[in-house]
C-alpha cells in the first residue's frame, strides 16, 4: 500500500470510531418519555403521600426517614409491572460518608421520591450542595439498609408512616399507569 493512502485510511477509521461513539451516546440518552397521564398519576401519588404523612417545616416527612422504605416498595412494585426496570439511587455527601436521601431512578433518567415527586438529578443534588447521586444497578438490601440507617427503625419525624398504606398508594398509582397504557 502506498503512503498516500494512509491519511485516507486514518480518516476512515476515525469516522467509524466517532460514529460508533455517537450511537452509544444516543442509546444511553434515549428512553421512554412519560406521557401526561403517567406524569399526572405520579404527581397524584406524591400528593397522596404528602397528604398522608404531612410536612415538617415545608419538607415532606416521608423524605425525613422512611425514604429508603418508600423507594424499595416503589421499585418492587414497578419492576413487577413494567418491562423497563428502575433502580434505587442514593444522594450521597461529597466524601460518601453520609446518605442524604434515597430515591428511584426512572427509566429515562429522572428521579422520583414520595415527597418531591419527579425531580431531575440536577435539582436533587442542589438540595444538598456538594452531593452526588449513586445508582444501585444491582439491588443490594444490605447496602440499602445501611444507607437508610436501618429499614426497620422507628421514624420520629414521620411517626405515622405505614408500609401497608404506602403499598396501597403505590399500587393505585401504578395501576392507573397501566390502565393509561404505560408498559
Amino acid at each position: 500500500m502506498r503512503r498516500t493512502h494512509y491519511p485516507l485510511i486514518l480518516l476512515l477509521l476515525i469516522g467509524l470510531v466517532c460514529s460508533c461513539a455517537r450511537t452509544v451516546v444516543e442509546r444511553q440518552g434515549a428512553g421512554t418519555k412519560l406521557d401526561p397521564q403517567t406524569i399526572a398519576a405520579l404527581n397524584r401519588l406524591r400528593d397522596d403521600v404528602n397528604a398522608a404523612y404531612g410536612y415538617r417545616e415545608g419538607v415532606p416527612r416521608v423524605n425525613l426517614g422512611p425514604c429508603g422504605r418508600f423507594a424499595k416498595a416503589f421499585r418492587e412494585q414497578w419492576n413487577t409491572r413494567f418491562s423497563e426496570k428502575i433502580n434505587i439511587a442514593f444522594v450521597m455527601s461529597e466524601d460518601n460518608g453520609m446518605c442524604h436521601h434515597v430515591v428511584v431512578r426512572l427509566p429515562y433518567g429522572s428521579y422520583f421520591d414520595g415527597g418531591n415527586g419527579m425531580i431531575t438529578g440536577e435539582k436533587l443534588t442542589s438540595l444538598w450542595p456538594g452531593s452526588h447521586i449513586e445508582e444501585m444497578t444491582k439491588f443490594d438490601l444490605k447496602l440499602l439498609d445501611k444507607r437508610s440507617y436501618g429499614l426497620k427503625r422507628e421514624y420520629p419525624v414521620c411517626p405515622n408512616y405505614s408500609d401497608e398504606l404506602t403499598d396501597k398508594m403505590i399500587e393505585r398509582c401504578l395501576t392507573t399507569m397501566l390502565e393509561a397504557g404505560y408498559r
